[in-house]
């Protein structure tokens, strides 16, 4: 017997996901938009992510997730704002991104640039977003650092960061419209 899909099915296969997952590479998240600008398995659009603006509508997505990708953009500020124009208010950002201390910040040519904390709390930024969260991640063998790093982020990073190198930077902002 042949199973006829109801509209109702079409709907919720079909239906706009509010969250996107932007270069998201080989990372295929269900109920996600994913983006990315090579067609791997599972990429629902592909798109050049330094071409702005992209093409979703303003208002549209609750949750944005960005892992490993904005250090490979061109305009991180121009992304930024694009990220905030089709993010609904009080949207969920979550970025990961090279700390500027890591060494994988500039051996990966592809890299345009590191980043610290304040690349999410000056003042370019923190009238659009609010810092929910941050983490300074480290290697194995700088566990050491994290309850500093914790502590007193800033500190580390202006007098520590280029003796015990962090990997990489993970914020969690949240939209202010």
């Amino acid at each position: 017997m042949e199973r006829r899909i109801s509209f109702i099915d079409l709907a919720i296969k079909y239906r706009m996901k509010d969250k996107i997952n932007l270069g998201c590479g080989k990372d295929i998240r269900k109920n996600y938009l994913n983006v990315d600008f090579e067609s791997f398995p599972g990429v629902d659009k592909i798109y050049n992510l330094n071409k702005i603006p992209y093409p979703f509508k303003a208002n549209s997505f609750s949750l944005v997730l960005m892992r490993n990708i904005l250090e490979h953009l061109n305009d991180s500020y121009a992304i930024m704002l694009e990220i905030y124009r089709i993010s609904k208010p009080n949207a969920v950002v979550h970025i990961r991104v090279p700390h500027f201390s890591s060494n994988n910040t500039w051996e990966d040519l592809q890299h345009k640039r590191g980043y610290g904390l304040g690349s999410f709390t000056n003042s370019n930024i923190s009238d659009k977003f609010e810092l929910l969260k941050y983490e300074i991640e480290f290697s194995p063998y700088r566990f050491f650092m994290i309850p500093l790093a914790k502590f007193a982020p800033f500190f580390y990073e202006k007098h520590l960061a280029y003796i015990f190198p962090a990997t990489d930077l993970v914020v969690k902002l949240r939209v202010k419209k």
